[in-house]
């Protein structure tokens, strides 16, 4: 069950990234990188969050962490999700259905990175590299706080899509997951520990 949960969530995570890019009012941190390199590259932006994983994969191994198949098999279905919902998904005009699409989208990616981090099935290629540093005395914050703004820069110098939805992505993640992660892990029957599972569920 936690692994069916795990998968619909990863699913949910990438209707959500792509509800966000054709708002186009900003995405998370990690998306403006995904973003940026698909339009530098000319590739979709599917196929760029692929890269990003397997980038991150390759460095958490190579400091230690090894990924586990559930990471593998999330960075695959993401990539999947967001190349499947960006082909299907209107592009709106005005500016009140762009909002609406990023509010819808960050009603969506906090919901399965609920169920992704309440499932508790593993750790993603990001976590995995925030998990490396740590393991080299790193807090998390400072390992999670770099991680985001290296992701960040690298996304807008690529010509990345941030914007107030990368704000919002910032600053309400912490709270909403504080709120949904506890009442959820119940329901799974899994143990989480704070502050290091919101850590690793990308704030």
């Amino acid at each position: 069950m936690r692994f069916a949960v795990y998968t619909a969530a990863i699913w949910g995570v990438g209707l959500g990234v792509s509800l966000m890019v054709e708002g186009d009012l900003g995405v998370a941190p990690n998306d403006v990188l995904n973003t940026g390199l698909a339009d530098t590259l000319g590739i979709g932006v599917g196929v760029a969050a692929w890269l990003t994983g397997v980038v991150a994969m390759a460095l958490s191994w190579s400091m230690g962490r090894r990924p586990l198949v559930a990471t593998v098999i999330g960075s695959v279905v993401v990539g999947l999700s967001i190349t499947g919902a960006l082909a299907v998904l209107p592009t709106p005009d005005h500016i009140a259905s762009r909002i609406a699409f990023v509010a819808l989208g960050l009603a969506v990616v906090w919901a399965g990175i609920t169920g992704v981090v309440s499932a508790d099935v593993g750790a993603g290629p990001l976590e995995l590299v925030m998990l490396a540093l740590m393991d080299r005395g790193i807090s998390i914050r400072i390992a999670r706080w770099g991680i985001e703004l290296t992701l960040l820069l690298l996304g807008l110098a690529l010509g990345g899509a941030a914007g107030v939805g990368t704000a919002v992505f910032a600053l309400g993640t912490g709270p909403v997951l504080a709120v949904t992660l506890p009442r959820a892990a119940a329901r799974m029957g899994t143990a989480l520990t704070q502050p290091t599972d919101v850590a690793s569920a990308g704030i």
